[in-house]
């Protein structure tokens, strides 16, 4: 059995369409997109965001689009999305990638080797400043080296040494990184690890 599909005439089809349109009011013709995609609370599978609105309010769970973060306007209830912290973060390397990069130096030059970086409080794995994680915390929340030291307590003349070592990489002097006993392999990951804090103002 042979089945033929008769294609409607364009004119006609483009009657039909103007005629639809004409007979229903304006303000019913508009999509709501708020329902349709529950704007600030849909969530699956319980929690979580749509992909549209992936950042989630940690009062109250409303989620929002991420052009919303840091743009001057609160659109949390309690503002958390122009949070000093988080933006700094949203500017920085993920938390998970500085903790990861530290610890591949770590496992290259040997538990105290970060010393060299920010002085004696890095010792053993950095536990004495809380752990790896929280110096990748620290250095993605921190808005300048002031306030990273700060928040790990680093004595002044650690700081400033810090400080040297940045500002060395900021003017492409690499013989201050090679001094710290980095690799030629490494020195490629650590200039644009250390670049990557120096652009987003961690100097200022």
């Amino acid at each position: 059995m042979v089945r033929v599909v008769l294609a409607p005439h364009p004119l006609l089809l483009a009657t039909v369409v103007v005629a639809v349109y004409a007979a229903i009011p304006h303000a019913v013709m508009a999509i709501d997109l708020s329902r349709l995609y529950g704007h600030l609370n849909f969530k699956r599978n319980g929690d979580a965001c749509h992909p549209y609105e992936p950042f989630k309010c940690p009062g109250d769970g409303n989620c929002i689009s991420i052009q919303y973060l840091c743009d001057g306007a609160p659109d949390c209830p309690d503002g958390y999305d122009e949070d000093s912290r988080l933006c700094t973060a949203a500017k920085r390397p993920p938390v998970e990638e500085t903790g990861s990069f530290l610890k591949s130096l770590l496992a290259s030059h040997g538990p105290n080797y970060l010393e060299k970086l920010f002085g004696s409080k890095a010792r053993d794995a950095l536990k004495p400043l809380g752990g790896v994680d929280k110096v990748a915390i620290a250095l993605s929340e921190s808005q300048t080296i002031e306030d990273f030291g700060a928040a790990l307590h680093l004595m002044r003349s650690d700081l400033e040494h810090l400080r040297s070592v940045f500002m060395a990489v900021e003017n492409g002097d690499l013989g201050m990184l090679k001094s710290l006993g980095i690799k030629d392999s490494e020195l490629g990951d650590v200039k644009f690890f250390l670049e990557k804090l120096v652009n987003t103002g961690f100097l200022d």
